[in-house]
């Protein structure tokens, strides 16, 4: 790949990792508001945005043409990554719980001054670092350097501390690790700078639209993380929602009392935002569940121990032995409510997920919506009464359940 292929390259990546990160800012606006943390990291995520579009060639141009000030040569484009730099410290320091603002932006405010100044008088068009023999000793480029570096590497130490702080939190570790990623590549593109002004090499120079461009995915990436996972999440509550709705309507047609607000149409269910569908969702669960306790009672515990005998005797997997189990005491509870049985308390508890959690108790639920569609399942029926002693079968251990001596059929 010769050096005009690897600009128009970095060209591209660097106009399209531009626009995916406004893009990703935008949509997180909305949550951003709601913590100051997220807010400080979304400034300064708009302040590198905001340097890295300056640097696009349509962007440029059109500053230059608008801004008798931006004609300086990189003036404008220059300043503003002085700004970005000051709000990424900013957000380094409102970390780690000591931010100082006037410690942050006045320093900002005389750099950009001393910049416009070496520019109108020791250091004309110094700026111009890409098409201008400039000295390597040129204060221009050592104080814009060293600001960037000031404001960036903090921050990237600071992600990579917190991220590797995360543990078992892998979301939050993978964002950080993204975000330290970005800035680490920021820090290398201003190092590639000075590597350029000391020596000079034509490839190097073609390697800037690139290194500009991967930075700006890599913070694409880590900004929008969080956006990932939302949306995951919802579509899983969606799916969850839509999958649960056959059992929800079963059992509170058994229980219609359960039901907080008057039922919707399957369809209208799952639509809606990410919030109100996880709250669609946990009121759909404790409704079934509610109904579950309900019908509980209409169970023997003599019919719930069958149930777990026979549930035993058909070697399933570990997970699906409690949905299974739980299965076959509900078609039997159903069939007694609608026979208009009389409830009696039942002194064994109902399955239930081994942890707690809305998401547990969806998986819970689903398990036992499939497990009756199984053989094993459809197979059940709950014995008659014990005319004589016989061998038990072996039964599955409930731990929810108090012991007792498993039941025998004749």
């Amino acid at each position: 790949m010769d050096i005009n292929s690897l600009y128009e390259l970095g060209t591209r990546v660097e106009l399209t990792g531009a626009l995916a990160l406004w893009l990703v800012i935008v949509l997180r606006l909305p949550t951003a508001r709601r913590s100051r943390q997220q807010k400080m990291l979304l400034m300064s995520a708009i302040g590198l945005a905001g340097s890295i579009t300056v640097y696009l060639d349509p962007v440029t141009a059109a500053l230059n043409h608008a801004f008798r000030f931006a004609e300086s040569c990189g003036l404008f484009m220059n300043g503003w990554g002085v700004l970005s730099s000051a709000l990424i410290l900013d957000f380094v320091l409102a970390a780690m719980s000591r931010r100082r603002p006037w410690l942050v932006y006045g320093p900002m405010v005389l750099t950009i001054a001393a910049l416009v100044a070496l520019n109108y008088t020791i250091s004309p068009d110094a700026g111009c670092v890409t098409s201008q023999a400039v000295a390597w000793y040129s204060p221009f480029w050592w104080l814009l350097i060293a600001a960037h570096l000031i404001g960036t590497i903090p921050c990237a130490v600071l992600c990579v501390r917190y991220g590797r702080r995360a543990g078992d939190d892998r979301p939050v570790r993978t964002g950080l690790l993204l975000l330290a990623a970005g800035f680490t590549s920021s820090v290398t593109f201003w190092c590639v700078v000075l590597a350029f002004l000391l020596a000079r090499p034509a490839w190097l120079g073609a390697l800037f639209p690139l290194n500009i461009g991967v930075t700006a995915w890599l913070m694409t990436a880590g900004v929008g993380l969080p956006l990932v996972l939302t949306v995951h999440r919802a579509a899983r509550d969606m799916s969850a929602l839509w999958r649960l709705h056959p059992l929800w309507r079963e059992v509170t047609a058994a229980v219609p009392y359960v039901t907080l607000d008057k039922p919707v149409p399957r369809v209208r269910a799952v639509l809606g935002g990410p919030r109100t569908i996880r709250l669609r969702l946990y009121r759909q669960v404790i409704e079934i569940r509610d109904a579950l306790l309900v019908l509980h009672d209409y169970v023997t515990s003599e019919a719930m121990e069958a149930a777990r005998h026979h549930i035993g005797a058909q070697h399933l997997p570990g997970e699906q032995i409690e949905p299974a189990v739980t299965a076959c005491w509900l078609c039997t509870a159903l069939d007694a409510q609608q026979a208009a049985a009389t409830p009696r308390p039942n002194q064994l508890a109902p399955g239930g997920p081994a942890h707690d959690g809305l998401r547990s108790e969806a998986d819970f639920l689903l398990a036992v919506l499939r497990a009756r569609a199984l053989p094993a399942v459809r197979s059940f029926a709950v014995p008659p009464a014990p005319a004589g002693p016989a061998q038990a079968r072996p039964a599955v251990p409930d731990p929810r359940a108090p012991q007792s001596s498993p039941s025998r059929t004749s």
